[in-house]
């Protein structure tokens, strides 16, 4: 027979090692740091394994904690599938999701309401960050970020790619003409560039031929923001080049307020990942959440194919 008790105490305890603290795992599980305690002490007792290293100020998994960790984690996953009810309507949740600006503001936003809808009872604190923190000390449910940030004891998928294209405004096309190659753009063009947070300093602009010959410049900006639709903003009110997303550029092209500029040198493409942390179980809305974000895209023209499965970090 099952031992309920024992399914409780490894569930507490794949909790604590993934959170690295008592007191964060009480908070996620909505117990007593006192009451974490015990749980771990009597999962010790009845399996006979010492489950941490208590000689450092860390919390760490001793080498049976880590056995055991690696043993149970797939079983939990499964027990978190089967217990997403099937009317999901009925899932309760509060979630936090991080995403940088360009995804949040132009692809998230326009279609967050259809899955509040479909799940009226979940609710979300949407963070536009563009640095990828440490999800879980933040506490953050779901992430996506375009490059591939490295990020601590996450999964991450691959969503989709977006192509990198080079614009101007028509008035600025019409008074300063447009490059004839990345090489005329340096000392002959105002440029605004985007700030990488993780750096400091200005992105590159790397530019690629269909035949993938590439191109790297330092444009000598007049112009650098931290934020995506700042960076559209100026590229909107004529300031001079910029280098944005196709989804971002999409509505101005079409209607003539930007003019993609060197069309031959914009084959590079930016991937878009989703994260979520490598947790014991994901809760039924992280769930719900995650399929409504990849399968909702699907039908994007920036989509490489299918998200790729999960890579464990």
């Amino acid at each position: 027979m099952i031992d309920g008790r024992i399914i409780r105490g490894v569930t507490i305890f794949a909790t604590v090692a993934e959170a690295r603290s008592y007191t964060r795992a009480a908070e996620t599980l909505g117990l007593s740091r006192s009451g974490i305690g015990k749980a771990i002490a009597r999962l010790e007792e009845r399996t006979g394994l010492k489950l941490f290293d208590r000689s450092s100020r860390a919390l760490k998994l001793s080498p049976e904690g880590r056995e055991l960790l690696a043993t149970v984690l797939p079983l939990i996953e499964r027990l978190g599938d089967a217990a997403v009810p099937s009317d999901r309507s009925l899932i309760r949740g509060h979630l936090r999701v991080s995403c940088d600006a360009a995804f949040g503001t132009y692809l998230l936003m326009p279609v967050l309401q259809s899955f509040f809808v479909s799940h009226p009872h979940i609710k979300i604190d949407l963070l536009i960050r563009d640095r990828l923190e440490n999800l879980i000390a933040e506490n953050i449910d779901v992430a996506v970020r375009f490059g591939e940030p490295d990020a601590p004891d996450v999964r991450k998928r691959l969503l989709f790619s977006s192509r990198i294209v080079t614009c101007a405004s028509a008035s600025y096309v019409q008074l300063h003409g447009a490059p004839e190659g990345p090489h005329d753009i340096d000392g002959r063009h105002n440029c605004i560039r985007l700030l990488d947070d993780l750096t400091g300093r200005p992105h590159s602009w790397s530019f690629m031929e269909a035949d993938g010959h590439a191109y790297t410049l330092l444009p000598n900006c007049g112009l650098t923001v931290n934020d995506a639709p700042a960076l559209m903003a100026g590229a909107m009110s004529g300031f001079g080049l910029a280098r944005l997303l196709d989804f971002m550029a999409e509505e101005a092209l079409s209607s003539g307020q930007l003019v993609e500029v060197l069309p031959e040198w914009n084959h590079r493409r930016w991937p878009a990942y989703l994260y979520t942390p490598r947790r014991s179980c994901s809760s039924a809305g992280v769930k719900v959440f995650v399929d409504f974000v990849t399968h909702h895209f699907s039908g994007e023209e920036t989509r490489l194919g299918h998200p790729s499965e999960w890579i464990e970090q």
